[in-house]
């Protein structure tokens, strides 16, 4: 059961309200943690009891952590103990058969002969997303940042809270412990509120992001061959289309989450007006980039080493070369973990290479640049300047975006290679682009679709609330733009035969 789909939307959504409006409001939270089990356990059935694992050292280590400052103990060995055991579970469930699969390409390179059998590994829906949580909570407890929660069910529905543990966002407890064990009753405002947000979320996903994922399916098959353009087609395309379906999901799921006053925060903030690698990842997956700020950039920069470097290499390499290792120190682990936590798979590791690589030649070049754009009278915050970062910033993310996708290094370094393969159109506009299964009708949908995306995030750049003043317009503006959207989908989505909606990509990490 995902978001995307009718049992969600007409069956196990206006169950939960119907159950949490009709549950006295001090127990109401716990309608919310029922509701959450029964949406773990009806994907992942009885892998449940791994969240539940998870979710008992969570509590516990806190509880510890808490206990032995209170009696002057150091805390430190429960915390790496909780981590180890907290971290232990993702990486063997997630990363064992990659690990075996590693070792034996070591082992037939040196002898010849086979190695290691793979382990059957089933891996529970969001653990990936549930971890991190439950690891940021761990550690703002021993940084005395929040206080431990006594309530064992408590923490079990911070980390397992059924409209952010597929995709997210990344929650802390100091985000959420204020409102999700209040119930406060179901109010117009807030279903209004999330509805809003839901409709905006299918029309990117059915207009857009379903339309294209059989297209973008194809472009990746081993038997598809891209040269020319059709290979800068795929990159649009395929960045087009998980931002659709990434921004879409995130959509649906704060506007759940708003329903029952819960304000989840936001994921994701006009990431293609974006004139840097770093601003980007500033304004995309912005939960996993606050998360591993906080907990892996910043301890690493503050870190005894690097303050020990820094007085040292001020004083002997200069500030350019000491900013420069400072910033490395701190991004590889930083972009090394980010790879890995999107999964078991070469591609995103060296996704996550990619933009230590892009991030660190941004630290190396500023200054540069700079003296470049004063010698050619150039003002940095002017439109051309602006313009061409901005450009810039697109050639990267659609170059990163086809190495996330690509099924392997080899793929995506064909690709690029093909790029510069004549003929130059190859084959765009002699049949190439039909041949993915969309017409000229799909493509027409698709765009329009993202202009009307792309305007209303333009003006969302200046006027961020744009989504939550639209039941303050006239009721004949405000019905308009209701029914014109609700219309859109009904008509010009993407559902029904032939079309397969898009899957919940960041589901599986």
């Amino acid at each position: 059961m995902a978001y995307n789909t009718n049992i969600y939307f007409l069956l196990f959504l206006p169950i939960v309200m119907l159950a949490y409006q009709l549950t006295p409001q001090k127990y109401r939270w716990v309608a919310l943690l029922g509701a959450s089990v029964a949406f773990f356990a009806m994907i992942s059935k009885c892998l449940i009891g791994w969240a539940l694992v998870t979710a008992a050292i969570t509590y516990y280590g806190g509880r510890l952590i808490e206990q032995y400052r209170q009696i002057g103990a150091p805390p430190k060995g429960v915390l790496r103990v909780s981590l180890i055991l907290v971290v232990g579970i993702l990486a063997v469930l997630k990363y064992t058969n990659f690990t075996i699969g590693i070792v034996n390409q070591v082992i037939a390179g040196l002898s010849g002969t086979a190695g290691l059998s793979f382990v059957k590994m089933m891996v529970p829906i969001g653990i990936s997303f549930y971890t991190l949580q439950a690891v940021g909570y761990l550690l703002d407890i021993y940084w005395k940042r929040i206080e431990a929660e006594h309530n064992f069910a408590k923490v079990l529905l911070f980390l397992i809270f059924f409209p952010t543990v597929m995709e997210g966002p990344i929650c802390r407890w100091s985000d959420v412990k204020d409102q999700l064990f209040v119930g406060e009753a179901l109010r117009e405002e807030n279903i209004t509120q999330g509805l809003i947000r839901i409709v905006w979320g299918l029309f990117k996903r059915m207009l857009i992001a379903d339309r294209l994922y059989a297209a973008i399916s194809l472009f990746y098959k081993p038997t598809m061959y891209l040269n020319g353009i059709m290979v800068f087609i795929c990159m649009f395309l395929t960045t087009i289309q998980l931002y659709m379906e990434f921004s879409g999901t995130i959509d649906i799921v704060i506007g759940s989450a708003r329903i029952f006053n819960i304000r989840l925060p936001e994921n994701f903030r006009q990431p293609f007006l974006a004139k840097s690698a770093a601003e980007f990842w500033r304004r995309w997956h912005i939960s996993l980039g606050t998360w591993f700020k906080n907990y892996i950039f910043y301890p690493v920069t503050t870190s005894d080493a690097i303050k020990k470097w820094n007085r040292y290499g001020k004083k002997h390499v200069g500030k350019y070369l000491t900013n420069v290792v400072t910033s490395a120190a701190a991004l590889f682990p930083v972009w090394m973990l980010n790879g890995l936590w999107h999964g078991p798979q070469a591609t995103y590791i060296l996704y996550g290479v990619y933009y230590f690589i892009v991030l660190l030649a941004e630290v190396m070049l500023e200054p540069a640049g700079r003296k470049v754009y004063a010698r050619l009278g150039w003002s940095e915050d002017g439109a051309l300047v602006n313009g061409i970062r901005m450009v810039r910033t697109w050639c990267i993310i659609l170059v990163g975006e086809m190495l996330f996708r690509a099924q392997s290094f080899a793929q995506f370094i064909t690709l690029m290679k093909n790029m510069f393969v004549g003929p130059w159109d190859g084959g765009a506009f002699t049949g190439k682009l039909v041949e993915v299964g969309l017409d000229a009708g799909d493509y027409f949908v698709v765009v329009i679709g993202m202009m009307i995306v792309f305007i209303l995030e333009w003006k969302m750049e200046k006027k961020p609330d744009m989504l939550e003043i639209l039941p303050e317009l006239s009721t004949a503006k405000r019905w308009l733009v209701y029914y014109g959207v609700i219309m859109a989908i009904v008509v010009f989505g993407a559902y029904g035969d032939g079309y397969q909606p898009a899957d919940l990509i960041y589901a599986g990490f």
